[in-house]
């Protein structure tokens, strides 16, 4: 993987805030398409749910996700792009300031 050099504050907290709606996304959607969620499911229960559900973090396949969603609104945005490397090196800021991410 390629190094990372200094990450301006902006661009980290842009990649954990994606990198955190990459996981309600991959949970919710499990848990919806399993059945497990529905209309009539209360919120306590969704909670509960959501955080016994597991999302797995693959940092080639956010940085391309981000990278998508930077291409359609690039006019209007800081960050131009995001490395595999860069999301990685902030899931690690991430799991070493305490945050459960496995």
């Amino acid at each position: 993987m390629e190094p990372v050099d200094i990450v301006p504050p902006e661009k980290i907290a842009f990649i954990a805030y994606n990198i955190g709606v990459y996981e309600s996304v991959q949970k919710f959607g499990g848990l919806i398409t399993s059945g497990k969620i529905t209309s009539n499911t209360d919120v306590a229960k969704v909670a509960e749910l959501l955080s016994e559900s597991n999302a797995f973090y693959d940092a080639e396949m956010i940085s391309q996700l981000v990278n998508a969603m930077l291409q359609q609104h690039r006019k209007n945005s800081t960050i131009k792009r995001v490395t595999a490397a860069e999301v990685s090196y902030i899931i690690d800021q991430l799991k070493a300031a305490g945050v459960s991410i496995p």
